[in-house]
């Protein structure tokens, strides 16, 4: 069968070199892809939702799987099914759960579902004087879509004061910042939580450790992630179940009681709070699919092929499929574009300004028993590999412990080098 993926990022590398595994696939075709990806799969100049559905009219497409949440919220999923084309991910009206942060604690609240203290603005100075009035330290986050970067910690009202400004008035998010939502800060254990879902059964995939923030030691600025392992050190059947029943069954049930069936991966953002005792899986968010670089973890992992749980969730009989899962651990290392000079000055590097057009040199010399997820990449003059993004690769190492996991991993990147280049020397140092 001939598959389609959307996407460019290293999620979605993952998502076709998956697909890839399977059997049943002869051809993967990836829009519009990245250099990297361009080496496996068949990569496709298509930006425009009707020009992909055009593609996978034409091309007799058996499959489309959509990685990123930009198409899934444009309503990419409502196109393909108005013209009869097989797509797994939800449609536009599920994936407000993404697409308004806002909107989605409100439900939550309504749901009974564990969500911290919130409030919703849409007036800068309203928010302000909220900020000083609550006497706790707060989260603002952007109400839209904002690259996994819409959130910023705070530890005091003028940080807080300072995050409504840079979102509502700089417009630093752009659209994404006219309504933030303010949160009181929880502290616990965070954990990136996936489910596949057919808007009936709700399947629980393994867990991954995601690193946002982008020094060691979880300082500087939140990013898309610097690097993710899996399995989760403290997730236990116990956890996972107690996960299940206050969080994802619920939410599913939830919305489908108001008239929306949702289909395709659920990713629950969780920090995981001691109270009297138990631990409240409290939700910091809700995404619409696999999370980057969780996927390169997971992916990996599954045993059972992805083309039959896709079928499965568009045929509703999720119900018959047992996953299956290497129980190996995998680390995935992130390399960015960091600080480097330029002709008008410094590059701060990634998530802020970075340098792209650099060439990369050692690629080619990573061990094979290693993936490499390529996440900005593209193909320079004499043929090597480039920068393109803030986020380069990911190289994705397996291990029967964290410990040697971590080490090839590391041992690995030391082999790749370009101008600027920098990844976090704590990932999976548990």
């Amino acid at each position: 069968m001939k598959v389609l993926v959307v996407g460019s990022g290293g999620r979605d590398h993952a998502i076709a070199w998956k697909f890839l595994q399977s059997p049943r696939v002869k051809k993967v075709y990836v829009a519009h892809g990245n250099a990297g990806i361009a080496k496996m799969a068949e990569c496709v100049n298509l930006q425009d939702i009707e020009e992909i559905a055009d593609f996978a009219e034409r091309e007799r497409v058996d499959l489309t799987f959509v990685g990123p949440e930009k198409p899934l919220s444009a309503g990419i999923v409502d196109v393909f099914r108005a013209r009869g084309l097989p797509i797994v991910g939800p449609d536009k009206r599920a994936s407000r759960l993404e697409s308004s942060k806002c909107d989605t604690k409100v439900l939550l609240r309504e749901l009974g579902i564990p969500v911290a203290e919130f409030a919703i603005f849409d007036d800068p100075d309203k928010a302000k004087k909220y900020v000083k009035s609550v006497g706790y330290p707060v989260v603002v986050k952007a109400d839209g879509l904002a690259a996994g970067k819409g959130s910023i910690v705070c530890n005091s009202p003028e940080e807080a004061e300072e995050a409504i400004h840079s979102i509502m008035v700089e417009r630093i998010f752009g659209d994404a910042g006219n309504r933030v939502d303010i949160e009181k800060r929880l502290y616990g254990r965070e954990l990136s939580f996936f489910c596949f879902t057919d808007g009936e059964t709700v399947l629980p995939m393994v867990a991954a450790q995601d690193y946002k923030r982008a020094y060691d030691g979880d300082r500087g600025k939140n990013t898309g992630g610097m690097g993710s392992y899996s399995p989760h050190p403290w997730l236990t059947e116990e956890l996972s179940e107690r996960i299940m029943e206050q969080v994802a069954r619920p939410l599913v049930k939830g919305i489908k009681d108001r008239g929306i069936r949702y289909e395709g991966i659920i990713y629950l953002g969780l920090m995981l709070v001691e109270e009297r005792g138990s631990i409240t899986p409290y939700v910091l968010e809700i995404n619409i699919r696999l999370g980057d670089p969780e996927a390169q973890v997971i992916l990996p992992r599954l045993k059972t092929d992805l083309v039959d749980i896709c079928e499965a969730i568009s045929e509703q009989r999720l119900k018959d499929i047992k996953l299956e899962w290497d129980p190996s651990y995998y680390l995935c290392l992130i390399a960015v574009s960091g600080r480097c000079k330029g002709r008008k000055g410094w590059y701060k590097g990634y998530p802020d300004r970075y340098k792209i057009g650099v060439p990369i040199k050692g690629l080619e010399d990573i061990d094979p028993s290693c993936i490499v997820f390529h996440s900005g990449t593209g193909i320079g003059e004499n043929g090597e590999f480039i920068t393109t993004g803030g986020r380069v690769f990911g190289i994705v190492s397996r291990g029967d412990t964290l410990a040697k996991a971590r080490e090839i991993a590391y041992r690995e990147m030391k082999k790749v080098s370009f101008e600027g280049m920098y990844y976090r020397s704590d990932i999976g140092r548990e």
